[in-house]
């Protein structure tokens, strides 16, 4: 079992962005991953947590606060959260933990103003995380974020009648990876996060890995070079979605038209990471 001193590094960002891939790429084989352990539905000590849970910065959450402790110093887990374990190699296990999650953006801030874990933020082109989730069939979820007031008022409110006006899944997916990338950009230059794209990773991942890696602390080892070339069991298998091209300019991923409703929501909410692909 981890202990409480023991190195958490949370891997974050959206759903179909690559955290899989790089959470495995930053474990290698010393370091244990837990698998996205705050999916309400899968963890049932976070049942109540909700679908995309946002915590003000300074607020203690009492609520939360001991559950959270509780993960970190591995007393929670179950099939869900330890289905990456095999990776690990007990001989080398450093007692050093991965936390790979996509519901958690709205928590950074307070994980880091209460618990000593490192934070690593990947972004990937909204073309291709819309793409992507569309074709997996995946809900938006809007109402995740719309159903808690201290959320909409203190990030969505200028927003509304863009979320509201969102038509259809492609549009909907638009407004959902804006909402779940909104607040972490917002704050992370008040933190110490470390900051990757996935498209720095696709097109230079030996020289992207030791950048993230150098900064963790953490060697470049075989285990991590392997983790590195395998993508993520999550990727589709696909030739055409694992190209070069595809992985790294995605505008062959949506039709004209709705390349052009995605950009126009992503330029409502005035995210600029990829204004020049757009």
């Amino acid at each position: 079992m981890a202990s409480p001193a023991t190195d958490i590094i949370i891997v974050a960002g959206s759903g179909r962005s690559g955290t899989t891939w790089l959470g495995n790429v930053i474990a290698g084989d010393d370091r244990r991953i837990i698998f996205e352990p705050f999916e309400c539905r899968r963890v049932t000590e976070f049942a109540e947590l909700g679908m995309r849970p946002y915590f003000p910065a300074t607020e203690p959450q009492p609520q939360w606060h001991p559950k959270v402790e509780a993960l970190f110093s591995g007393r929670i887990g179950n099939d869900w959260t330890d289905q990456d374990r095999k990776r690990l190699a007990p001989e080398r296990d450093t007692g050093g933990v991965v936390i790979k999650e996509i519901r958690a953006n709205g928590m950074l801030a307070w994980l880091s103003n209460n618990f000593p874990c490192r934070i690593v933020y990947l972004v990937r082109h909204p073309y291709a995380v819309i793409a992507s989730r569309v074709k997996q069939q995946w809900d938006s979820h809007l109402e995740a974020y719309l159903s808690q007031p201290r959320m909409v008022q203190d990030f969505l409110e200028p927003y509304l009648p863009v979320i509201e006006s969102a038509q259809g899944s492609v549009q909907r997916h638009a407004v959902m990876w804006c909402l779940e990338n909104l607040v972490p950009l917002g704050q992370m230059p008040s933190y110490p996060w470390l900051f990757c794209r996935y498209e720095d990773l696709a097109v230079h991942p030996e020289a992207e890995a030791r950048r993230l890696l150098g900064l963790l602390g953490l060697e470049f080892t075989e285990s991590r070079r392997q983790a590195l070339a395998e993508l993520s069991r999550t990727c589709s298998l696909r030739p055409t979605d694992r190209s070069t091209e595809m992985l790294t300019d995605p505008r062959g991923a949506l039709p004209d038209e709705e390349r052009r409703e995605v950009a126009r929501i992503i330029d409502a909410f005035g995210i600029h990471l990829y204004q020049e692909q757009m």
